[in-house]
């Protein structure tokens, strides 16, 4: 199996031929995040589609799955192949801004230690990293880079780990680490008396004709809504100001509330 892929160079044009390893074939689909060599350097590309023969001789093998699920659909696919020829952009460029942000450079590796295999250490420059790396290892489990990063302040452990992995005292697989998704707040408004106890107050809101007016609109405008509203669309749609619903707060008409985005 072919997988043809955009490499996440933005500057670099086309999509590339790369050999799906037999052990990814049942797994990778269109619109996976994988990992893989170009020329000299290991990429992230993503997956345009799959197909039985290459366009070239020999594709080199994709390297790793980043994750089984797609980053991409297949109408985003279609989308971006479509942008790319219709602006004459590349085609990595267009995928970059439909995929989350940051999304394609958390990608972390994952370094663990294999059952069974010697682990002498000789002398040398490298040495004192080797027993550090091995025993943070042995004493931790697997970790990944990013965290044995936090062990290692200023040193260049990763030539270390790789020389290694190389002799197979290490293992390592490329993975995306669990994300940090952290709900975000917004700010609502809800009237806070029945109607007819708003309505009675209406007259008395405000000692000049401007301020009165922008608090009477945000206040009818608070007894036309069944639930708590977005304070944008309360200052969209009234043209009062937040020192007009705080007053209007401090008269126990209304109320502040915060909630979930999309709630």
């Amino acid at each position: 199996m072919i997988a043809r892929l955009a490499i996440n160079i933005p500057a670099i044009s086309g999509i590339f031929d790369y050999e799906v390893p037999p052990e990814l074939v049942s797994q990778i689909q269109a619109g996976c995040l994988v990992v893989a060599p170009f020329g000299n350097q290991t990429v992230q590309g993503i997956v345009i589609e799959l197909t039985d023969s290459a366009s070239i001789q020999n594709p080199k093998a994709i390297i790793d799955l980043l994750d089984p699920a797609p980053v991409l659909t297949p109408p985003q696919i279609a989308l971006a192949i479509r942008l790319a020829d219709s602006t004459l952009n590349p085609l990595a460029a267009i995928v970059g801004l439909m995929i989350p942000t940051g999304l394609s450079q958390q990608a972390d590796v994952l370094y663990q230690t294999v059952d069974g295999r010697p682990q002498t250490i000789q002398d040398g420059p490298s040495s004192t990293v080797h027993r550090r790396l091995l025993k943070l290892l042995q004493e931790r489990g697997p970790l990944r880079g990013r965290q044995i990063d936090s062990h290692f302040a200023k040193v260049d452990w990763r030539k270390t780990a790789n020389m290694l992995v190389k002799k197979g005292v290490l293992a390592t697989r490329n993975l995306l680490p669990p994300p940090r998704v952290r709900p975000k707040y917004i700010r609502v408004a809800q009237l806070s008396v029945k109607p007819e106890a708003a309505e009675a107050e209406m007259d008395s809101l405000g000692s000049t004709k401007q301020t009165l007016a922008r608090r009477q609109a945000a206040l009818r405008f608070l007894i036309q809504q069944p639930d708590a509203i977005n304070l944008s669309w309360v200052y969209a749609e009234t043209g009062c100001n937040l020192a007009d619903l705080q007053e209007l707060e401090e008269r126990g008409l209304m109320k502040f509330l915060e909630t979930t985005w999309g709630n």
